[in-house]
């Protein structure tokens, strides 16, 4: 079993946590190096930042309420607010969120929203590479039961397949890549260079996960928001080709 908490000055932290923590530290401290090169003011930008963590967190738990819908036996106000107040929290869910957030914050602030989103792009899959992290150490989000078992690194006994540790690998890598794109093509819309990597990927590690809510129809919850993202954007390439170089429509 891996430790899902640690102890400092005699109290247990849960890991994860202390993981969402430090990812929405480092998260909010790459955007703000960039709010001077978009004209965003300290001010606008700490607006923004609570409009994106209550986007976050009401789309996260709005998510998985939905999945969750069948298990609520009595439909009420009551029953379906406390579901909600005890509700997980779903990345897709709190991505879409903050995004819609930030978009409607834009607005209210008359904000350029493709400036506002530049903003914090690189955020999104630098604060979901330190979350999966914690899921790995909290438990969820696993895959598939392993045949044989072996040892990370010597230490931490693997009896799953570690899809946390492929979704953080992998998001650290796409957040370098988006910050090359970023200093070398400052034309190019990150957000759908985003969605999309990330969407592609997200699909095919959906197949090695174990965990047991997975979704409707053979597929995944986030299987399917992922279909929805690729035809999205295909649909908004057939119809305007050449908004696949704009930065934001």
């Amino acid at each position: 079993m891996l430790p899902n908490h640690i102890i400092v000055f005699g109290n247990a932290i849960p890991i994860f946590s202390l993981m969402a923590f430090i990812g929405i530290v480092a998260a909010y401290t790459v955007a703000i190096f960039r709010t001077e090169r978009f004209g965003i003011s300290f001010l606008q930008f700490l607006i923004l930042c609570t409009a994106a963590l209550g986007g976050m967190i009401f789309g996260s738990k709005l998510l998985h309420l939905l999945t969750v819908l069948y298990d609520i036996r009595e439909f009420s106000f009551s029953n379906i607010l406390l579901a909600f107040v005890n509700s997980g929290f779903v990345f897709y869910g709190g991505l879409l969120g903050a995004i819609f957030a930030l978009i409607v914050c834009s607005k209210i602030l008359r904000r350029d929203i493709a400036s506002v989103i530049n903003v914090f792009v690189l955020s999104f899959p630098l604060f979901h590479f330190f979350g999966r992290i914690g899921c790995f150490f909290a438990g969820c989000c696993y895959g598939l039961e392993l045949k044989e078992s072996f040892k990370l690194v010597g230490i931490i006994y693997i009896n799953k397949i570690p899809t946390q540790l492929f979704e953080a690998v992998f998001e650290l890598i796409l957040f370098f890549i988006l910050l090359v794109i970023d200093s070398k093509c400052s034309g190019l819309n990150l957000l759908k260079i985003y969605l999309l990597t990330y969407a592609t990927f997200r699909f095919a590690n959906e197949f090695f996960r174990g965990d047991e809510i997975r979704g409707i129809f053979l597929l995944s919850t986030a299987q399917w928001i992922s279909l929805v993202i690729v035809a999205y954007y295909a649909i908004k390439w057939l119809i305007k080709p050449k908004s696949v170089i704009q930065v934001m429509e």
